[in-house]
């Protein structure tokens, strides 16, 4: 039986997407049913695979929150704020997942650890040199025409070998010379036969990292060595994902295509002898390309395959790995995002900032916890004249309205341009204003005391003014 419970509170929503390189923030509660000595509660931002393949995981950031012992009834809480993993981003798909958590556990001597996990969503904040994935593209076809060559040289090595050390017995030869003619039928039928009526062949792209939106660029071109009818020709941009599960004899690879789409460069025609071809072509990446992943025994990744489909004869292809990855605007937009608070704290010392530059200042890092803390410390105790957009007045401030006036009313309203979300602490004295106000729209002068993370509002304490103020 376990001697003690865990339970794990982030600071934010599950919903809110938290960038990558980013911190989290949160607490660990302990619940204490027996006396239990603690040798260390542990606490680690981490990463893990989930689907069809084999789990591949990681873990960014670890901390001990306490040591020592606990006794029977009590209740504990540690907050704690951890690292989040660059890369990989979260993503969710049809045999490959990858979320991302936060794990405690507590280490007790002699007895089964208890454990506690809350999974929290990551977006991608980095470029393209900070995921973790090879920097330099694979050709596909350079591979697999690698690999038949080796087995043809080897083949012929055995082959020679049975010659030279065997023991003159024909069966060895037949054998190990048969091994080698496959091999060489495999290799002639790939990648010489088609060459004999096209010519040499030449397929690039212009670039192999890409990001979502971004247009892929290439070019083909050969000179057909006689004249020859074709079915057309083609380029395929897909998106597959590749998992592996079990080892050994019991391996296994899922495969699993999210996305393809094909373009014709040429249809059924017949093609001169000696007649230069030059094709160009293009496609982009949708915006909301997942990107290339590639960790153990699971991946994701992007193929740019051309094909001429000769009839009655083996047809020519190239297959060309793509990276799709994140752009140097994803770490741009993180670091531009932290910007209003230095232009907001300029401002203020000159006293030239207004609410509605507040307001979109807010507004653009709304769904960004870390940023929004921020800008939030570097305003608070600001007073501006401003409106708002009554939405309904409540009996009590609550007691997420620290610093309000005593037996006061809080009032929920909304900026104008954009729809910032306010709730505004007036004295008792005002609540029959407002009541009058209804859903009218209210102008003063306000000062700003903080962020209700409840019901993610910016808090302004409106002050009274005197009959001297003129206002």
């Amino acid at each position: 039986m376990a001697k003690c419970d865990l339970s794990i509170n982030l600071d934010d929503k599950a919903d809110v997407l938290h960038d990558g390189g980013s911190t989290i923030r949160g607490t660990v509660r302990v619940d204490v049913d027996n006396d239990v000595k603690c040798n260390g509660l542990i606490v680690e931002s981490a990463w893990r695979t989930h689907g069809r393949g084999n789990i591949a995981k990681g873990s960014t950031d670890k901390v001990t929150l306490f040591t020592g012992h606990w006794t029977a009834g009590q209740h504990v809480e540690y907050p704690f704020e951890l690292k989040i993993a660059d890369w990989p981003p979260t993503y969710h798909g049809h045999y490959l997942n990858i979320d991302h958590y936060i794990d405690a556990r507590v280490d007790i001597p002699w007895s089964f650890d208890p454990k506690a996990s809350v999974p929290f969503l990551v977006r991608a904040a980095c470029d393209n040199t900070q995921a973790v994935v090879p920097r330099t593209t694979k050709q596909i076809n350079g591979i697999a025409g690698g690999c038949i060559a080796a087995l043809v040289i080897a083949g012929f090595a055995m082959f020679v070998a049975a010659f030279v050390i065997g023991d003159g017995g024909i069966i060895p030869i037949i054998f190990l010379g048969a091994f080698g003619l496959i091999g060489a039928s495999v290799f002639l039928v790939k990648s010489v036969l088609p060459k004999w009526v096209l010519g040499q062949v030449a397929c690039d792209l212009g670039m192999t990292t890409v990001s979502p939106g971004q247009t892929i660029k290439g070019q083909l071109s050969f000179s057909p060595r006689k004249n020859l009818q074709i079915n057309g020709i083609t380029m395929k941009v897909s998106a597959n994902e590749q998992c592996i599960s079990g080892s050994g004899s019991n391996k296994k690879t899922h495969h699993h295509r999210l996305f393809q789409s094909t373009e014709t460069l040429e249809g059924a025609t017949t093609l001169s002898a000696n007649r230069p071809l030059h094709y160009d072509f293009s496609y982009q990446i949708p915006n909301d390309a997942p990107f290339s992943v590639e960790l153990r025994d699971n991946k994701l990744h992007w193929i740019v395959e051309v094909s001429i489909d000769i009839p009655r004869w083996p047809d020519w292809r190239k297959k060309i790995k793509l990276q799709v990855l994140p752009d140097e605007s994803a770490s741009d937009r993180v670091r531009s995002q932290t910007e209003p608070t230095t232009e907001i704290s300029a401002a203020a010392e000159s006293e030239t900032i207004t609410f509605a530059e507040t307001a979109r200042h807010l507004w653009a890092v709304r769904d960004h916890p870390v940023k929004r803390s921020a800008l939030i410390d570097a305003i608070v105790g600001l007073s501006f004249d401003m409106s708002a957009h009554i939405e309904r007045r409540l009996l009590y401030g609550g007691r997420d309205a620290p610093n309000v006036y005593r037996d006061g009313h809080a009032v929920w309203a909304h900026s104008d341009d954009p729809e910032l979300p306010l709730v505004l602490y007036i004295p008792k004295d005002l609540g029959d204003e407002f009541e009058q106000l209804g859903r009218g729209l209210w102008h003063g002068r306000a000062t700003v005391i903080g962020w209700d993370d409840r019901n993610e509002r910016l808090q302004l304490k409106v002050e009274v003014l005197k009959p001297s103020d003129g206002r």
